[in-house]
């Protein structure tokens, strides 16, 4: 195994762990090549823990550190992600030479096994289907909230609108009584208005007859009424 860790190494693919002053800290690729023998390992500040694997930017909306906190996922001595990015980097390998090459890597550091990011990886997977069922509870709550709000929009929409047609209803017979009674007494003034036109004109008729009649008489019998003198 320390012989397909060195040339893993040696090809840029890897490289080895060395120990950290804290265990329970994640441990820190080495800066320069493996120590002579004999030669003290030197401690490396810990690496925090990764909240997720590097994505482009807007690619990923959730706080995946957020969600492992708040279902209490522990800090892990392997994460899960370094995990997935060190077999990433052996993509160009055969399953088998990559199976090899991370269980060399495994055996080469005695601070963390394969055990550790596979029950890193377990708990995380546990951890977003917690927080995708939250959110499909809660997507699923607010659809019943806008449901019954909608509802409640079409009833009172429904109500109004019965209202409002019952009032026009109401206001075009209103509309049409006015209009007949407007004509019925609009007739009626006609009708008073011809009735008095005739009765005037038949008066007067009847006062064009009389006088003349009466200048008539003065005509025909004015001399009569003059004085004796007037007359020789």
């Amino acid at each position: 195994m320390k012989g397909v860790m060195e040339f893993l190494e040696k090809a840029g693919l890897v490289k080895q762990e060395v120990p950290s002053a804290a265990p329970e800290a994640t441990m820190r690729p080495a800066a320069s090549a493996a120590p002579g023998p004999g030669a003290p390992a030197a401690p490396m500040p810990a690496e925090p823990m990764p909240s997720a694997a590097p994505v482009a930017d807007g690619a990923d909306t959730l706080n995946l550190a957020d969600i492992y906190a708040q279902a209490g996922v522990p800090a892990a001595l392997y994460p899960a992600e370094r995990l997935l990015r060190l077999v990433d980097g052996l993509s160009a390998m055969d399953e088998a030479t990559r199976q090899m090459a991370i269980k060399a890597m495994d055996a080469a550091d005695e601070f963390w096994t394969i055990a550790d990011p596979l029950q890193d990886s377990s708990l995380k997977v546990q951890a977003l289907a917690a927080h995708g069922a939250q959110l499909r509870q809660e997507l699923e709550r607010f659809e019943a909230e806008t449901q019954a709000r909608v509802t409640a929009v079409r009833t009172r929409q429904e109500q109004r609108v019965g209202e409002i047609r019952k009032q026009m209803s109401e206001l075009e017979a209103l509309l049409a009584r006015e209009l007949t009674r407007g004509e019925q007494e609009c007739a009626e003034q006609d009708a008073n208005l011809a009735a008095a036109r005739e009765q005037v004109t038949r008066e007067l008729g009847e006062i064009a007859r009389h006088s003349t009649a009466l200048q008539g008489l003065t005509a025909r019998f004015g001399t009569l009424a003059a004085p004796p003198s007037a007359q020789e």
